[in-house]
């Protein structure tokens, strides 16, 4: 926060001296982030900052330890749908607490429930960071994915496995829910139409110092409410199924994300990690949000994770 501080007082005596300076702000600036500033309108980032949109985040009162249900699915598997109504169910039971991403992928990746197939299923809902995680999770020893419908509650680890059956969701989400708070994250997004420039800022709290192994941040892009078919449990296919919280992309192309480091931490001890993405024209913003989730990067638990909407 003491870099930040300075910066901001070299900013104002930048600012003061001339209308606009093309990108003053640097890059580096409370966090460890390379921004593309051209996804702002106006291009200039001390321009950016003088208009408050650089957030300087409050203290984070939540006490609470959040879900995230990561559901492998696909859309020609017809167990997935019943999958599905687990996870909202429990969405809905636990709202702000409890977040589900729909990730179209099988074990090996692409599958035939995942791929499409034409004329019934022409919708594309996988893509190749779904396909890597699959395949990650696929493959550790003493897997339980083994094929669609699965899953993973905070990826909550069992041996070296941490995938489960959709049947143990609900308890095993009960089980996180109840769990202590280890690490807290507050986030803000700003968009800009014109470019369709998404800029998210995020702090990371690691509140148990007891945590020794590395942390990493991911943040997912995800749809919502998408209609496109879905094959169902009595085999039919119901052209307008709903599908729901589609993982679309991941806001740096990684997969697992980024590891913090100490180049991240602010001189309040938290971490700081700053993010633009361009949103793909097919997506409407209005349907997109990020899920923004810490895991420990050893046993792959995650610890915390956030909804952040674009707008």
């Amino acid at each position: 926060m003491k870099k930040f501080i300075v910066l901001s007082a070299v900013l104002a005596t930048v600012i003061a001296s001339c209308d606009k300076v093309k990108n003053a702000y640097p890059a580096k600036a409370a966090g460890n982030s390379t921004l593309d500033w051209s996804l702002y309108p106006d291009g200039d980032s001390a321009y950016y900052v003088s208009q408050g949109l650089w957030p300087t985040f409050p203290a984070n009162t939540n006490t609470f330890t959040n879900v995230l249900i990561e559901d492998f699915t696909g859309h020609r598997c017809n167990n997935c749908p019943n999958a599905a109504v687990v996870l909202h169910n429990l969405e809905d039971a636990n709202p702000g607490r409890v977040f589900g991403a729909s990730i179209h992928t099988s074990p090996v990746g692409a599958s035939n429930f995942q791929e499409i197939s034409l004329p019934d299923y022409p919708t594309v809902l996988y893509n190749d960071l779904a396909y890597e995680i699959g395949i990650h999770f696929g493959s550790k020893p003493g897997t339980g994915f083994i094929g669609n419908p699965s899953g993973a509650v905070n990826r909550q680890l069992n041996g070296t496995d941490n995938t489960s059956s959709p049947g143990t969701w609900s308890s095993k989400t009960t089980v996180e829910l109840n769990k202590p708070l280890r690490v807290n994250i507050q986030s803000h997004a700003n968009y800009f139409a014109s470019t369709r420039g998404s800029f998210l800022h995020v702090e990371v709290d690691k509140v148990d110092n007891n945590i020794t192994n590395q942390l990493a941040v991911v943040v997912y892009v995800c749809e919502d409410s998408l209609v496109a078919p879905q094959l169902m449990p009595d085999l039919t296919r119901n052209a307008n199924y709903v599908h729901r919280d589609i993982m679309r992309d991941c806001i740096d192309g990684n997969a697992f994300g980024r590891v913090l480091t100490a180049a991240d931490l602010g001189s309040n001890g938290k971490y700081y990690v700053n993010y633009t993405y361009q949103l793909p024209s097919q997506y409407d913003v209005d349907n997109m949000h990020y899920l923004i989730y810490v895991y420990d990067k050893t046993t792959e638990e995650i610890y915390q994770v956030i909804e952040q909407h674009l707008h």
